[in-house]
């Protein structure tokens, strides 16, 4: 015992000491690691040895070490003697983007989810306002909470709802003070795309409308809601291969169905902001071409097709947002779509036969292009009267018509329909100028029907048709109204005159 109190005094004063010995230029420099003091080599290392049980592996983490840190010190002291920038470690962030600070400042948004975000596309916060804007814009929060979950990865639902109360809180911020539903009422055009099966509908929405700088800030593109139909209610039903497997056994009941997934799918994109919507076909392709097509291939009896048509009618006059301010409709022909369809193999569309695909291209031909017959049961389209084609630019002046028919549906008589034509196979890839002119064409045809819906007053039409009903008078006497029906005098005394006036204007 009496001998160790020598050892534990020297002990206590080399302690003591150290400060000196630290400072003194004759003794080599110490390193204080925990509560051991170790020598630190100044010119020759090899004679300093570090006791065994000091010696570990310094990379290991939680363990401390005196050989760890003399390496360190030796490593940065090596680098600063050849003007290295020390190397700077951030535990958990070393993976981090550069410039995506302010994401992180999303309540919500760490190192993992702002990974995710930027993986997904979306490098800082005008992105993610872009995409409310577009998507989810006066609809329910959890709409984008689900997208933030399922779409983008983020695990906890408690962060994607912080991230989205903070960018609807921005943009709503933005909007202070803008009537967001006259904007989308009196501003925001609906365009609907048309065409037979395998013409090219998703290739166009997505590499022209969604690719090209004349677009895709101009679009929002609903596509055709084919999800949908393949999965339905808790069973997960397939109701269009149903269709196409047994098509006189379920063609009301999958009509049905689509007519109503498309009344959802309008009121779920009718928010948006941007100023064109692009929808994959519509309730009037529906009716026109599909149902149609199986009335007449005997698949729809006469008591469903009544029952269709006596719902059609006052549902699609009581939702406005069903009828379109345009129509595209692209064109080819069936022996085109066929072999576009053999190509693409969609498991469905196994048994569709040519001849269904002519069928349909009959249907689409006598609803969209113009026929001079116009007979009765014969859909036809009147060419521009003279005083519009002015209006248009020379790249579609002969592609452009208003829709007009004894069978057309009341609510879209001279709609305005663009006519593509998509006959021959382009790689878009390749091919960038045509992509670019598909694209300029949709644009002009979105900046006529702009300007046609901002001066509701101009005329449509060439005969008696027109809004601005204008009173004539001829050179000899009596008052003549249009249409070339004289007014009697004996009226004219008999009743007062702007009554008069304002009855027939009226009319």
């Amino acid at each position: 015992m009496h001998k160790l109190l020598p050892r534990a005094a020297a002990f206590l004063d080399a302690t003591t000491a150290a400060p000196l010995l630290l400072s003194s230029p004759h003794i080599p420099a110490l390193h204080l690691a925990g509560p051991h003091l170790a020598a630190r080599p100044s010119t020759n290392p090899s004679r300093l040895h570090t006791p065994p049980w000091l010696r570990c592996d310094g990379a290991r983490r939680g363990l401390c070490s005196v050989e760890a840190a003399r390496r360190r010190d030796d490593e940065g002291g090596e680098r600063q003697r050849v003007g290295a920038v020390p190397e700077k470690r951030q535990r958990g962030r070393s993976d981090a983007p550069i410039g995506s600070g302010e994401l992180l400042a999303i309540p919500g948004v760490g190192p993992r989810n702002l990974r995710k975000l930027v993986d997904k596309g979306f490098d800082g916060v005008a992105q993610l306002k872009q995409l409310y804007r577009d998507k989810f814009f006066g609809k329910s929060n959890e709409k984008m909470v689900e997208f933030l979950q399922n779409s983008v990865g983020i695990i906890h639902k408690n962060h994607a709802e912080s991230i989205t109360l903070f960018i609807k809180e921005s943009v709503d911020e933005e909007l202070k003070g803008t009537d967001t539903s006259k904007l989308s009422k009196n501003k925001r055009l609906t365009f609907c795309v048309e065409g037979n099966i395998s013409v090219g509908k998703t290739t166009f929405l997505q590499r022209i409308a969604n690719e090209t700088i004349e677009l895709r800030d101009l679009v929002e593109i609903v596509p055709e809601p084919i999800a949908k139909w393949q999965d339905v209610g808790p069973e997960h039903f397939n109701i269009l291969d149903a269709f196409y497997a047994e098509p006189q056994r379920y063609a009301y009941t999958f009509q049905n169905y689509v007519f109503v997934t498309r009344v959802m799918q309008e009121k779920e994109s009718a928010s948006g902001i941007k100023p064109l919507r692009l929808m994959e076909r519509s309730v009037f392709s529906d009716r026109m071409v599909f149902v149609r097509a199986v009335h007449e291939a005997n698949w729809m009896n006469e008591m469903e097709i009544s029952i269709y048509d006596s719902w059609f009618d006052p549902v699609v006059s009581s939702l406005p947002g069903l009828i379109p301010d345009g129509f595209i409709y692209l064109r080819a022909s069936p022996d085109t779509c066929h072999k576009r369809m053999m190509v693409r193999k969609r498991s469905e569309e196994y048994g569709v036969t040519l001849d269904y695909l002519r069928g349909l291209h009959e249907k689409h031909e006598s609803w969209l292009l113009p026929s001079k017959g116009g007979g009765s049961g014969v859909l036809s389209i009147s060419q521009l009267p003279s005083h519009m084609q002015g209006s248009l630019p020379a790249d579609i002046r002969d592609q452009v018509f208003y829709l007009e028919g004894d069978h057309m549906h009341s609510s879209i008589q001279k709609v305005p329909a663009l006519v593509l034509d998509c006959e021959h196979d382009i790689d878009f890839n390749k091919d960038i100028e045509a992509k670019r002119q598909y694209a300029r064409q949709v644009a002009e045809f979105f900046e006529f029907v702009k300007k046609k819906k901002e001066s509701p007053t101009a005329e449509t039409d060439d005969g008696d048709k027109s809004i601005n009903k204008q009173i004539m008078l001829p050179n000899k006497g009596g008052l003549w109204v249009p249409g070339n029906s004289p007014l009697p005098e004996s009226v004219l005394k008999s009743l007062d005159f702007r009554r008069t006036m304002s009855s027939f204007l009226s009319t």
